[in-house]
Formats: C-alpha cells, structure tokens, sequence
C-alpha cells in the first residue's frame, strides 16, 4: 500500500487554500483581489488534477466507478440551463462571469473527491473528509481570531449604529463566517464519532464555537443547535443528553439576548432585518414580469439592483430559491428541486453510514444559510463549493482494476505425411 503523509498534508493544504479563494485578502483593491481569487482558484484546480495523475500513474491497478450519478445529472442540467439563458440575460457578461465560477468550482470538487478516494484506495493513511476540512477549518477560524484581536478594523464589521461588533469583518460576511464555524463543529463532532483525537477535535469545537459567537448569525446558531443535537442522540449515552439539555436550558437566554434579539430589537428579529418585505416585493414586482425562465442566471431584475419599494436594494435575493426562481424561472426551480430531492435520496440510500452522517450534519449549516444568504444555487460563494463536494462524495468511488488472465494459445506442430 502507498503511504504518504506527505500527500495527506497537501490535500489538507489544497482544501485551505481552496477556501482561501472565496475571502476578500485584499480589500484596498478590487482589482487585485479579484485577480487573486481567479488567479488562486485556477491554479488550485490544475493542482489537483496534477496530483491526482500522478497518484494515477503510480498506481495503475485502480480505476473510477461512478455511482449516483442523478444528482449530478441533474446539478449539471441546472448549470446547462444557466449559460443557455445568458441568450435572454439582462446582464449577460455577468451571467456569463457567474456561471464560469460556478463551472470552475465544480471542476475543482471533481478533481478533489477522485483525488481523496484515489488516495484513500491506494494509502494507509485514510483521508477522511472530516478529517481534511476538519484541518482546514481549524487553521482558517484561529486566523480569524488572531486577526479579531490584532486588526480589529479588517476583522470586525459595525452594525446597528457601530453597537455591534461582527467577526468577518470586509473579509467575509459574518453569516458566511457562521456557518463555515459550523461546518468546522460538524468536522469535530463527525471525527469524535470516528474515535479520533479528543485533544485535537474538542479544541476545533471550541475554536469553531467561539468563532461562531463572534459572528453573532442568527442562522448559524440555529444550524449549531441542531448538529449538536444530532451529535448528542448518536452518543446514546443518557447522562451526557442530560447535561446537555441542562447546559442549553442555562444557556439560551443568554444566546437569545446577545445574538437573537440584539438590542432588543425585535421587529428586526420579525422581519427577518428587513428579508421578509424585500421577499414579498421580489415575488410581486419581480417574479411576476418573467415567471418561466427568469431574467438570466444571477440575474434578479432588469438592471444590476432589484429596486424594492417596501425594503432595500439588491443584486441577490438572501434566499438561495427565490434567487433561481427570478434568474431562471419555474423551469430552474423545478430543476433545482428534484436535484435536491435525488440528493437526498443518494444520502438515504447509501450504504456508507460515514458519508451518510458527515452529509446530513454538512447539509444542516449550508441549508439553513441558503434559506437567508447566497447559498447553494446563488452567486459565486464557498457555500456552493461545499455543497458541489458533498454531492461528489456519493459519486466517485475507487476500485481495483479486474485482473484479467491472458489467453495463451498453444501452438501445434504438425508433420507433414
């Protein structure tokens, strides 16, 4: 078997890096942040394609098989449906500009989950999804917190008249910075389950949570809450469910004072901070103008901004299915609808009870931030990525090559009489 620590290591650091791509590292300029990310995320993907053909050319006794290949199908037909609707976009460089991000991170999952399964038929050294993100997340979230502490200016976002301070500052929205702090819980608790380091997985929850607390998202404690339910009930083991019960019942109120009803606003907690009317002003004033296909991938109104009368203005909906349902229409939402269904049908359906928990828990955070962010069918966002790489981990598989023995034709010789 071929053992490689060495490997393991850069897919850890090709995840990081990946992630990476989606902050704003430059926020004094535009351009060189854009090109950047481009720049990073290009690289990254060549990267892992590299990797993986050496593995493959050192290797050759395996081969890929692909199984549950609808949602994929499917993820493909709604990306399809997007560039055949750059024709009637009312921004089509930008439907265009969207689109290619989105093609391009899928490229990069592709690669990336044949080259963890690849590397995990042919290793000692079992890559774990949870194990790789679980790493990732843990640098990322200590170099937030570093920099919440040393550079307060970059790091932390002013809300609510300057009152609130938010981690992710102009790095990252802080309900993007939410979830991925779940995303890495999950990672912890999933590796627990798994038997793997205490020290190290208990010290990723807390860093995860604190990250979490900083953010102060709405959403994202709500998906934090449920993935720790789920990890509590997999314990079965009476007495921790007790003290957990006790330890939300103490805790709660306090969450509830300084992360859900910040100030004590609770008309911003009510409208969803303004979400509701701006949603109810997309259905009446948007939607109805083009209900069939939309008005082009990423695109929300005729110009850049959706100019709401009840609400704010804005190039994205804050909810993943509202925005495919003005982009494209009734046939994208159908699209997306039974792509999700067949997901979670491959989930349920799946005989890897590992993959099986990691998904439902990842899908938890990515969900539930879908419902009031980006999310998985909306602009360019590391929320996509995840979600691309948790279909992908139902599809790829890695097998031995069927041996098989050569004909060998005996040769007769015969004498002429």
């Amino acid at each position: 078997m071929y053992r490689s620590q060495a490997v393991l290591n850069k897919l850890i650091l090709l995840l990081t890096l990946r992630i990476l791509s989606y902050f704003t590292l430059f926020p004094d300029s535009v351009i060189l942040t854009q090109i950047t990310k481009t720049g990073l995320r290009v690289l990254l993907t060549f990267l892992a394609f590299a990797m993986l053909k050496s593995l493959q050319d050192k290797h050759r006794s395996f081969s890929f098989s692909y199984d549950n290949r609808t949602p994929l199908l499917l993820y493909i037909s709604y990306l399809l449906l997007g560039l055949l609707s750059v024709v009637w976009a009312s921004l089509p460089y930008y439907s265009l500009l969207q689109w290619s991000m989105i093609v391009e991170a899928l490229v990069f999952a592709w690669f990336f989950t044949q080259l963890v399964s690849f590397y995990n038929a042919v290793s000692d050294n079992h890559a774990r999804f949870s194990l790789l993100f679980g790493r990732a997340a843990l640098f990322i979230c200590l170099g937030f917190l570093f920099g919440w502490y040393f550079d307060p200016e970059t790091f932390a976002r002013m809300t609510h008249a300057g009152e609130v301070a938010r981690l992710g500052g102009i790095i990252i929205n802080p309900n993007e910075l939410g979830m991925f702090a779940v995303l890495g819980a999950v990672m912890g608790y999933t590796e627990l389950l798994e038997k793997q380091s205490k020290k190290l997985n208990y010290g990723l929850l807390a860093v995860s949570v604190y990250v979490l607390l900083l953010t102060q998202s709405r959403s994202s404690l709500i998906a934090f809450l449920l993935v720790s339910a789920i990890f509590v009930l997999r314990l079965r083991n009476l007495r921790v469910i007790s003290l957990s019960v006790i330890g939300v019942v103490v805790v709660l109120p306090f969450l509830f004072q300084s992360i859900i009803l910040k100030q004590g606003d609770m008309e911003e907690v009510m409208s969803m901070t303004g979400r509701l009317p701006f949603w109810q002003d997309l259905f009446t004033d948007g939607f109805t103008k083009r209900p069939l296909l939309g008005y082009g991938f990423m695109c929300v109104a005729e110009g850049e901004y959706f100019e709401s009368i009840h609400s704010y203005s804005a190039k994205m909906t804050h909810n993943t299915f509202i925005q495919v349902l003005l982009n494209l229409g009734l046939v994208g939402i159908f699209i997306c609808f039974l792509q999700l269904l067949y997901t979670f049908v491959a989930i349920g359906r799946s005989s890897d009870a590992y993959h099986r928990s990691l998904a439902i828990m990842m899908f938890i955070p990515i969900f539930i931030n879908s419902l009031t962010e980006f999310g998985i069918f909306g602009e360019s966002n590391y929320g996509i990525q995840f979600y691309q790489l948790l279909i992908l981990l139902f599809v790829v598989k890695t097998q031995p090559v069927a041996s098989v023995e050569p004909i060998r034709i005996r040769h007769i010789n015969t004498v002429a009489t």
